[in-house]
C-alpha cells in the first residue's frame, strides 16, 4: 500500500523575510538549526508506518525547545539546547534569535498570509511560576501562563480546548483528547497557517 508522508515546513517558510528586511546573524542561525531539527523529527517519525500524514512547524518546535532551556535548570536547559544544535551559543544568543524568527513569523502584514498562534504554559496549581521566567518567556516566545488542576481530567482538557478555539477563532477546537495526570507543566501550542502557496514535499513509499 502507498503511503504519502507529507512534511509542511510552513514555519520556515513563512519566515523568509520581506524585501526590505533582513535577518540578523542569530535569527538566520536559529532558522537553520530549525530546519534541521525538523528534518530529523520528520525522519525518525516516518518510521512508525501506521503514520500517514506528518505536518511539522519547525518554528514552534524550536520555540518550545527555546522555552524549555530558558526555564530549566543545569542538566534540563542543556539538554533542550542540545537537541537544538545550539548547546554551543549563548542563551541570549539563542532566545534572541528565536524571539526574531517568531516575531518575523507572525508578521502578517509582511505578506499574503493568515497566521494565528497561542502558546501557554500549564503549570499545576500547586506551584507558582518565577516572575523572572514569565516575564522572559512573554518577551522572547510570548507565551501566557496559567494554573491547572490536571488531576480532574475533564475540567483540564476543557480549558486547554476552549483556549485553543479561542486563540485559533474556532479553526481549531480540540487541541487534545486526553491529559495525563502529572506534577509537571504542560506546553500547548496552537496554530492556524494560511497562505496561496507554501511548498510542501510529498514523499512516496
Amino acid at each position: 500500500m502507498w503511503v504519502i508522508l507529507v512534511l509542511a515546513l510552513c514555519g520556515l517558510a513563512a519566515a523568509v523575510p520581506s524585501e526590505d528586511r533582513k535577518l540578523s546573524d542569530k535569527a538566520t542561525t536559529l532558522a537553520d538549526r530549525s530546519t534541521t531539527l525538523a528534518f530529523n523529527l520528520y525522519h525518525a517519525m516516518a518510521k512508525d508506518k501506521n503514520m500517514e500524514n506528518i505536518l511539522l512547524s519547525p518554528v514552534v518546535v524550536a520555540s518550545s525547545l527555546g522555552l524549555v532551556s530558558l526555564g530549566g535548570k543545569a542538566t534540563t536547559a542543556s539538554q533542550a539546547k542540545a537537541v537544538l544544535s545550539a548547546d554551543k551559543l549563548n542563551d541570549d544568543y539563542v532566545h534572541s534569535g528565536l524571539s526574531e524568527l517568531l516575531n518575523e513569523v507572525s508578521n502578517s502584514t509582511a505578506r499574503n498570509v493568515t497566521w494565528k498562534i497561542g502558546n501557554r504554559l500549564y503549570g499545576p496549581a500547586s506551584i507558582n511560576f518565577a516572575d523572572d521566567f514569565v516575564k522572559n518567556s512573554k518577551k522572547h516566545y510570548n507565551y501566557e501562563h496559567s494554573k491547572i488542576n490536571f488531576r480532574d481530567k475533564r475540567s483540564a482538557l476543557k480549558s486547554i480546548n476552549e483556549w485553543a478555539a479561542q486563540t485559533t477563532d474556532g479553526k481549531l477546537p480540540e487541541v487534545t483528547k486526553d491529559v495525563e495526570k502529572t506534577d509537571g507543566a504542560l506546553i500547548v501550542n496552537a496554530m492556524f497557517f494560511k497562505r496561496k502557496f507554501y511548498p510542501q514535499f510529498l514523499i512516496q513509499k
